[in-house]
Parts: structure tokens; sequence; C-alpha cells
């Protein structure tokens, strides 16, 4: 298959089969390079993993399940290194070109696998959501993207980031093919309607006013009652991002502590630097950033209850060139993540997608209770007229 977006790690193929027939049948996929394929190593986009990992003999439960329903793989696709960034470079394997603009970051860590969807390469993208893997990629690239709910899917044979918030996630072009891909991998139907949307006037007041208001326009045209909140909990947005950081920070030391005690050159600079962060946390730090996050995901759940679906903008700001300055990639990266935090912090689904008929890049996301995530894309659909 030719690949000018380096979406796909240059791998060999491998036979791979799927069921001739089932709900997935004609999609085909394409796997983040974190899940264990047979017949493929697993890179998690840096060169020693790469070196060490030798060919998978057996399949990650959760692409068995999407093989099974007759999705049709099509590779494996390249992520930022230890799936540890949002911006989409990789020292080893090179950035991926944004289809919708070449100009701009394709987004991470799930770059690859978004950017073979928005090209048209394949319809499914398997990809993984930390601190918004999924959903800004989704968002920079126009795409559909969907963070389940934090345990919902089968996550063996995934190497793992920050376990306590990480979870598989995909992207589509549209809303009927992420339908199908809930349904196949066992999410329950969604039989009601929400209560009401909310409208965190804190967060929206963060982002350009003109998006804000084209934003609160087209939630009205879903019919379903709109309210308005001041704040979502008694905590900043900082505080919020700063807990997520530092709990993200040391897990993802704990994860890659032994790679990187013993072949520290081989991560690239600013990963190490932020492998070296969680390293030095102290402990005090780090428990009080986990009473943060029991708090604010009781608040949460106190929010959402009765079919409650919050709605968020996905990014804070517009993505950086490819080419900017790395200042700019850490700006956008520490503005999107007091967002994209929220649902890691409270364990709930988000699906982020362009908004119909809105110049620009803008992307709208919805944010449920937990086991919400069918929810949301019923509302979706009423969003967007597909």
């Amino acid at each position: 298959m030719r690949d000018p977006w380096n979406a796909f790690m240059p791998y060999p193929d491998a036979d791979v089969g799927h069921a001739a027939i089932g709900p997935l049948s004609g999609l085909r996929l394409a796997v983040k390079d974190l899940f264990d394929v047979a017949g493929y190593p697993t890179a998690a986009g840096n060169a020693a993993v790469l070196a060490a990992s030798g060919i998978k003999t057996s399949m990650a439960p959760l692409v068995q399940t999407l093989l099974d329903a007759g999705a049709c793989f099509v590779g494996k696709t390249n992520t930022d290194e230890l799936a540890y960034s949002l911006i989409g470079g990789n020292i080893h394997f090179g950035m991926p070109i944004n289809p919708r603009d070449p100009d701009l970051i394709p987004g991470g860590s799930s770059s690859g696998s978004a950017v073979a969807v928005a090209a048209g390469l394949v319809d499914i993208g398997l990809g993984t959501d930390t601190s918004g893997s999924i959903r800004l990629p989704a968002a920079v690239n126009g795409l559909i993207g969907w963070r389940p709910t934090h345990g919902s899917l089968d996550n063996r044979a995934l190497r793992p980031l920050a376990p306590s918030f990480d979870v598989p996630g995909f992207v589509t072009r549209s809303l009927e093919p992420m339908a199908a891909v809930m349904s196949a991998v066992g999410m329950a139907a969604a039989n009601d309607q929400p209560a009401s949307i909310l409208i965190p006037e804190d967060i929206f007041a963060t982002i350009d006013d003109a998006v804000a208001d084209e934003m609160i326009a087209s939630l009205r045209s879903a019919g379903t009652p709109i309210r308005r909140t001041d704040a979502i909990a008694p905590l900043s947005l900082a505080d919020l991002a700063l807990a997520f950081t530092t709990i993200l920070q040391r897990e993802a030391w704990e994860t890659n502590k032994a790679l990187f005690e013993r072949n520290p050159e081989a991560i690239s600079p600013d990963i190490a630097a932020r492998l070296l962060s969680g390293s030095r946390l102290d402990d005090e730090e780090v428990r009080e950033a986990f009473k943060i996050r029991k708090f604010f995901s009781a608040e949460i759940d106190r929010l959402l209850r009765g079919n409650v679906i919050l709605a968020l903008p996905t990014l804070a700001m517009n993505p950086p060139r490819r080419d900017a300055e790395p200042e700019c990639f850490a700006a956008f990266r520490s503005a999107c993540i007091k967002l994209l935090c929220l649902s890691g912090l409270g364990g709930c689904p988000q699906l982020a997608f362009p908004i119909v008929n809105c110049a620009g890049n803008v992307s709208l996301s919805l944010f449920g209770a937990r086991s919400a995530d069918r929810m949301l894309v019923k509302v979706a659909r009423q969003l967007t007229a597909e």
C-alpha cells in the first residue's frame, strides 16, 4: 500500500485473518503500534523497544475482537515515542503528515491511526488515549474520536504508559462506523435520551468567543434542554491539570523505568526529560494529586447524575505548525491538557467530533457519566445530522 503520509510503520506484511461476515465487514482497520499483532513487532515508537520486541505470536484481545467482527487489518501505525506526547512527532520514525492541512501537526500520540483514517487509507483507527491521544489528533484531523469509559475495553497485550489513565480508543471519519465499533466491542446500547446538556461557562470562556458561540448554537440543534453552570468543580483547571500531570508522570516513570535505566540514550531528550520529572516527584505530591482526583471524580459523578451530558471544546487553542519551535509545542500541550485531562481524572467517556458547516478547525466534545458511551454517539448524531 502506498503511504505518502507516513501513517504506517514500515513493517513487512504478515497474514492477519478476519471473519468473512460481521458487523465490521468491509471496514479497514489500522492498529497503533502499542498493541500486539501476531506476525509483527511492537515498537511503541522507540527504536530500542523495537529491537527488543521480536515478532509477536499472539494477538491483543481487543484487536482479535475487531477481526472477529469482520474488520480487515491493514497495518500498524506510527505513534509518538512511548505514546508520551500530544504532538505527533517521533525522532525515530518521523512525524506523520496531516492530510487535512500538511502544514499543521497531526496530533498524537495516536498520530498514525488518525492520519490513516483522515487520508482514507482505513475506516477505523485503533489507538490509545491517556491525556488526549485520541481526542486531540481526531480534532486536528477533522475526525470522530472516542475515548471510552476507563476500564471498559480489554487492554491486555497493550504497552502501557500510565495505567490508571490509559484506555484503548478509536477514530473514524463519520459516526456510523464509530457506532458499529462500539457495538462490536460490547458497549451497552443507549436506550435513554439525556436529560440535559450542560455548558460549563468557565471552560467556554477560555476559548475564542466566536468559536464558543458557534459551538453553543450547534448544541441547540440536538433538541435537548441546555443548561449552564459556572464551573464543573470547585477547583481551577490549572489545579486539575497539575494533579493529572503529577499522576501521569509518576506512572509513566514506573512504566518506563527499566527502559530508561538500561538505555537512556535511546529515548529522545524531551521524552527523557518528562520521564525524569516523574522520577523526582515527592510521594506527598503524588498522594495529594490522588486526593484531588478522588474529589473531582465524586464531583463529576454528582454533576452527571441522571443522564446529564457535559459539552466541552475539544482543544484549548489552534494546533501549531509542524515546524514550530519546541516552546510552541509545549504551550499547546499545556493549554490542551487543561481540557483533555478531565475525562482521565473522572474515568469518563468523551466523544470528539467536528462541527458541521463551521469554518476553521473546530471540534466539539460530549462528556458523559461512566458507561454512557453510546449515549454520546446518539446525541452527536442529532447534532451533526449525518
